[in-house]
């Protein structure tokens, strides 16, 4: 049950946050993309659809066929966006989605925790007179960890700005479940490259591994 709500977590960020991105898909290939005002190269098209295609099987795979069909994905995206919709008026605020988001994350770092308490152990590195890394000052040039939780957090700013700007349509400053549907809608159109109604391992690209 757990695990399932830490999935969950991770597929709304692609499906409510990455909608945006998922309509505006680049042309295809996979060169860096730059995150606007972030100034660093992103996943490209490529790299997106794969990742978003495994996390929807995780979560919208029901029947476990390895392939998303539209009915398995809007049944997903229901299920977000009920979890999201606190006050359940049909429409998804900032606020809303500012608090699921921050519940989720916390789930995650909490489990990541239990599996770092759990592993402790087993996966521990011997002290030696070379591991002494631990409590040095951040190094010069770098704003060490508050620094990066900063950028971090303009990022989400800037991903929540874009969501809003693409998908809130009537610019009424919220997401309506029809917004939705219809962001979702594009993105699973782009997924389902060969237009056979599900999203499978064949809408993939060719990549190799190394």
């Amino acid at each position: 049950m757990y695990r399932n709500k830490l999935i969950l977590a991770a597929l709304s960020s692609t499906l409510i946050f990455g909608t945006a991105a998922g309509a505006v898909f680049a042309a295809p290939g996979d060169g860096p993309r730059q995150h606007a005002g972030m100034g660093r190269p992103g996943p490209g098209s490529d790299a997106f659809r794969e990742i978003t295609y495994v996390r929807m099987l995780k979560q919208f795979d029901t029947n476990k066929d390895g392939q998303v069909s539209k009915d398995e994905a809007t049944t997903g995206l229901d299920k977000i966006f009920a979890a999201i919709d606190t006050n359940k008026d049909g429409s998804l605020t900032p606020g809303e989605i500012r608090e699921y988001r921050k519940t989720q994350m916390q789930a995650m770092r909490d489990q990541r925790k239990q599996e770092a308490g759990e592993n402790k152990d087993a996966n521990a590195a011997p002290e030696t007179a070379d591991n002494h890394d631990q409590g040095r000052p951040p190094r010069e040039g770098h704003d060490g960890r508050d620094g990066h939780r900063w950028m971090r957090h303009g990022g989400n700013i800037m991903r929540a700005s874009v969501m809003m700007h693409r998908i809130d349509t009537d610019e009424n400053g919220q997401i309506s479940k029809q917004e939705a549907t219809a962001a979702f809608d594009k993105l699973f159109a782009r997924m389902d490259r060969n237009k056979d109604g599900v999203i499978s391992i064949d809408d993939m690209p060719d990549r190799p591994l190394l």
